[in-house]
């Protein structure tokens, strides 16, 4: 659902404003979000490559600006707790090496040790705050992530907009957000969860490099291990490690 959620939200971007270029006879619009304004957008088109490890590209959805040689690239996201990068693991590795396993063993760590859970217990999501050298790489991401990222636009799946034919600008609900800016601005962290509710603590369960899984497989759904995302939000009660 998630997925369709996504999808949903990129193609109605992406039809927004190639719905009003080509109602401006195919010349530049203004598109005027929340709390950004871009001028000459020739067109958006939705982004082809993946991941250099095969996961889903940092990168959503290109717009063409008039007068620029390289796409903006833009990666799109939800208003309820947003992730901000994916990939998991590998998109992890690929942007700063070593950090996720870091990350695995410090959360495994803590949990066996001052959490104390047993095999079969259930696992409470792990947060870690990221430094300020690696939150830049991590949200802007690089070629081989299918980044790097210009800008997040965080808004509803279902945007909402309405166009000015004399003024040749298209208001688009939601807001966009400089990639880097938005890095430098907000204390991020990776959060690790399970991927279904049935998955339990398991201190054996290891990936092929030797790093701990943390979760067991699911008996309903066969899924064996957890999910890491970079947040800008934790709860009072987060189980933190230090990275």
């Amino acid at each position: 659902m998630a997925g369709a959620s996504s999808e949903r939200q990129e193609k109605g971007l992406k039809d927004a404003i190639n719905g009003a270029v080509k109602a401006n006879k195919n010349n530049p619009i203004t598109v005027v979000f929340d709390n950004l304004t871009l001028t000459g957008v020739l067109k958006a088109e939705k982004f082809s490559g993946r991941q250099a490890g095969g996961s889903e590209p940092y990168t959503d959805i290109q717009l063409f600006i008039k007068g620029k040689s390289e796409p903006v690239n833009l990666s799109c996201k939800g208003e309820s707790a947003p992730s901000l990068a994916g990939g998991g693991l590998k998109g992890l590795e690929l942007a700063v090496p070593g950090i996720a396993k870091k990350f695995m063993m410090k959360a495994f760590e803590h949990l066996k040790t001052k959490k104390k859970l047993r095999v079969g217990d259930k696992v409470p999501d792990v947060y870690g705050k990221i430094s300020k050298q690696d939150k830049i790489k991590i949200v802007v991401g690089n070629k081989a992530m299918g980044g790097p990222i210009d800008y997040m636009y965080i808004g509803p799946m279902d945007l909402t907009k309405s166009y000015d034919d004399a003024k040749n600008r298209l208001k688009i609900s939601g807001s966009m957000h400089e990639a880097v800016s938005y890095a430098n601005s907000h204390d991020l962290y990776f959060r690790l969860r399970a991927r279904r509710e049935d998955q339990r603590f398991d201190p054996t369960a290891k990936d092929s490099m030797g790093t701990p899984k943390i979760y067991g497989k699911s008996p309903s759904k066969g899924d064996s291990a957890g999910r890491i995302v970079v947040t800008d939000d934790t709860p009072a009660s987060a189980v933190m490690v230090n990275l």
